[in-house]
């Protein structure tokens, strides 16, 4: 059977038909229809033109990758990304760094639909199942008036060695998502690990 990668891949180049598709993978037309209605699903694909034809027969349905979707799988985003971090400080001050980083947070929450709309526990439950998603091992537990998140995993270790300011960037992500003012205190010795302090609310 075809992969998803083979078939988006082909869809980058140009939109296709299944009978396309299926030409130059040599596999069953059922086949790809089965992945192209997973990719739809999943917002990744999406309809394109519908190619009418000059003699009799049925219009052939065209196939594309939605806009927005052009670059899944892309590994370019690590070395921008970093790239980026080393040019901060040449351009803006430790503050401006600090404040662009805690609103690169703050949108990451809202983005991914976590802007503290439950009671707190929901919040930082859904909030650590995301980082956790993300390529982080995070845990949390009570330290009497605070919760502490903890991870020893940095999925942003890359991006961290570069300009420690990406930790605040990672607080402020927690206190969008829970509600609640989050500290960063991670450690960043040959061993990176997170720690974010989240106070607890009053009753």
């Amino acid at each position: 059977m075809a992969t998803r990668d083979q078939i988006t891949a082909l869809l980058r180049e140009t939109p296709k038909t299944i009978s396309e598709l299926a030409a130059e993978l040599g596999v069953a037309r059922n086949a790809i229809s089965f992945q192209l209605h997973r990719l739809i699903a999943e917002g990744i694909v999406e309809k394109g033109t519908i190619r009418r034809k000059s003699r009799a027969g049925k219009p052939a349905q065209e196939y594309k990758i939605t806009p927005g979707k052009e670059d899944l799988g892309s590994h370019a985003y690590t070395p921008f990304v970093k790239s980026l971090l080393v040019q901060l400080p040449k351009h803006l001050s430790p503050a401006k760094r600090k404040s662009l980083l805690e609103q690169v947070g703050k949108h990451m929450a809202v983005e991914a639909g976590l802007s503290n709309n439950e009671d707190f526990q929901t919040n930082l439950r859904a909030a650590i199942n995301l980082v956790n998603k993300l390529g982080a091992t995070a845990e949390w537990y009570d330290d009497d008036d605070q919760v502490i998140v903890r991870n020893i995993s940095c999925p942003l270790a890359g991006a961290v060695r570069v300009e420690p300011c990406v930790c605040d960037a990672v607080a402020a992500f927690f206190t969008e998502a829970t509600g609640a003012k989050t500290t960063a205190s991670c450690q960043h010795d040959e061993n990176l690990v997170c720690r974010y302090i989240i106070e607890k609310q009053s009753a």
